[in-house]
């Protein structure tokens, strides 16, 4: 055997040959036969893509056929179009679409004019005539105060609401006395409300104490603004913590000026607010005649039960004459005096559950 020689550089091709050794071991891996390689398909190329054969040391390329490849017959004339078709096939891939703007026409100026139609312009004038002002589609400032004002009013009358619904009216009284604006602040959002309700029930005890005699004296407990004192031609005593009239006492309804039995009608209508109920009855039980009669109407959400109600009005010395429950929204009771109960009877404290406004 020839020892191992590297081939000169011009033998190049020439293939050296080496000596096959023998397997070791059990000749498995010799007698394994080298696997067949399958003969690869010569898959036939487009002609648009495949290049031509190099002529004089250079390469033609033919023209592709794909979607952003010019029409064969297109003169080199149309290359511009070619390249702003390729751009804007490049914005609508890459998200980004242009709007086409009108024709412009240069002016004398040096500045770019539309040129529009005339019956476009036409009708851009006619639009912008008969279009409304801004300051007629935008509310004027004087509603918009009016609105502010008005939710500024009803929150501060929801707040006093609540608290005379939570408090004595030793405490309401108080409240009223360090804030004296409070009291008109609270009868105007309770306006408010009113016209929101499906009637009053003022009214309806109006109607019922005109069948009584001209000659009965009426006590309103809680008067307000004191219309019930303006709609009957009885006596009327109207009495609330804030006169709002000089015709209203000032007072606290559970202490007030009037003589010992000395009415025959007392009133109680939206106005049983405050913890301490059980002073209100035994104060209308010193004022009121025997056999005297208290009419009360209220709102129907605030009774949890009518029966504990009318017995605790039992123990003030009022037995119950009728009711009217079957209403939707306020519930009426006539009560009639039968026995005198000093007001130093010690009584059990009882209250309706309080009415709170919700935001509208």
């Amino acid at each position: 055997m020839k020892p191992f020689e590297v081939p000169p550089w011009e033998k190049g091709a020439e293939i050296i040959e080496f000596k096959s050794i023998a397997p070791t071991g059990n000749g498995v891996a010799a007698a394994k036969k080298p696997k067949k390689k399958k003969p690869k398909k010569n898959k036939a190329k487009p002609a648009e893509v495949t290049a031509k054969k190099p002529t004089n040391g250079k390469f033609n390329y033919r023209q592709g056929g794909g979607p952003l490849a010019p029409p064969q017959d297109s003169a080199s004339s149309d290359d511009d179009d070619v390249e702003d078709g390729i751009r804007a096939m490049h914005k609508v891939r890459t998200g980004r679409i242009e709007k086409q703007r009108a024709p412009t026409q240069a002016t004398k100026g040096g500045k770019k004019q539309l040129n529009l139609k005339p019956e476009l312009a036409q009708a851009a004038v006619e639009a912008m005539e008969t279009a409304p002002s801004p300051a007629a589609s935008t509310p004027s400032s004087s509603s918009l105060a009016s609105k502010l004002q008005s939710e500024l009013l009803g929150g501060r009358f929801r707040y006093i609401n609540e608290q005379l619904y939570s408090v004595t009216s030793r405490k309401a009284a108080a409240l009223f006395r360090q804030d004296a604006s409070a009291f008109e602040a609270y009868h105007a959002g309770y306006r408010q409300q009113v016209e929101k309700w499906p009637t009053n029930p003022l009214n309806r005890i109006i109607k019922t104490l005109k069948r009584l005699p001209k000659t009965a004296i009426i006590g309103d407990f809680g008067c307000g603004e004191g219309k019930l004192a303006q709609s009957l031609p009885n006596k009327v005593y109207s009495m609330d913590l804030v006169a709002a009239r000089s015709d209203i006492i000032a007072c606290n309804i559970t202490e007030t000026p009037l003589q010992a039995q000395s009415l025959d009608v007392a009133v109680y209508c939206l106005s049983l607010m405050g913890t301490d109920l059980n002073e209100f009855f035994l104060e209308a039980n010193r004022v009121l005649k025997l056999h005297g009669s208290v009419y009360i109407a209220e709102i129907q959400s605030r009774f949890e039960d009518v029966r504990e109600f009318v017995r605790c009005l039992a123990a003030c010395g009022f037995d119950l004459i009728k009711k009217d429950v079957a209403v939707n929204y306020f519930y009426f009771f006539q009560f009639k005096k039968m026995r005198h109960v000093p007001k130093t009877t010690k009584l059990k404290s009882f209250s309706l559950k309080p009415c709170l406004y919700r935001k509208r």
